[in-house]
């Protein structure tokens, strides 16, 4: 994710060689999986030079945090619309937690085989030192939305002990999901179980009631 690329793409044309960069990833990841990919074999996706990739970007993980950096924020800001929706259309805590879970889910581990494969290789990186500053960085997004969901419901704001603790148990059990490839990303009954732990943060018995109101 903070790996950014070794020259900015300031310019057009550089810009349209990083985006190059990126679908190549992806075509690679989805036609070929994850062992397929290589720096020679991204090159030659993109139509570059191994060269000129490396002007770039100095290694595959490289790009892949770039690309996550890159998913990363346009995730946040959807989380940040459905909040301001939440917000103007009156939900629930149980309503706003249902769809904050149902997005990130989405978003970093199930649906399609193709986004499946790069969040798996995603995660992988998630505990170098490289890539702790982003996962820090997403917890405390995550923690702000909690915490702003209890102000507007006028709930017992979470402890800070409370908040680490809840977002890196959310966080973990996504990643734990996706790299073990395991089918209960896409079941209800995990979606569930997250939105509980929300919950028992931040609304004593919500958890419990939140199974009768399942949003559709």
């Amino acid at each position: 994710m903070p790996a950014t690329p070794r020259r900015t793409p300031r310019q057009e044309r550089s810009q349209f060689t990083v985006d190059a960069i990126f679908e190549a990833v992806a075509r690679i990841v989805a036609t070929q999986g994850e062992a397929g990919l290589t720096t020679n074999r991204i090159a030659e996706t993109a139509g570059v030079s191994v060269g000129s990739l490396y002007q770039y970007f100095p290694s595959k993980e490289a790009i892949l945090s770039a690309m996550l950096d890159q998913h990363c924020d346009r995730v946040m800001l959807e989380l940040d619309a459905l909040l301001a929706q939440a917000r103007a259309e009156s939900w629930t805590p149980g309503q706003q937690v249902r769809r904050y879970v149902r997005h990130y889910l989405q978003a970093f581990g199930a649906g399609a085989p193709q986004g499946r494969a790069l969040a798996r290789l995603s995660w992988q990186l998630d505990y170098r030192a490289s890539m702790l500053v982003s996962v820090r960085g997403a917890s405390e997004r995550l923690a702000l939305h909690l915490q702003r969901m209890a102000h507007d419901h006028q709930l017992a704001p979470p402890t800070p002990a409370q908040l680490f603790v809840l977002t890196r148990s959310f966080m973990g059990a996504v990643r734990a999901a996706s790299l073990e490839q395991s089918p209960l990303l896409d079941s209800p009954e995990f979606e569930q179980a997250l939105v509980e732990l929300c919950l028992a943060s931040l609304v004593p018995g919500a958890a419990q009631q939140s199974g009768a109101q399942r949003a559709p």
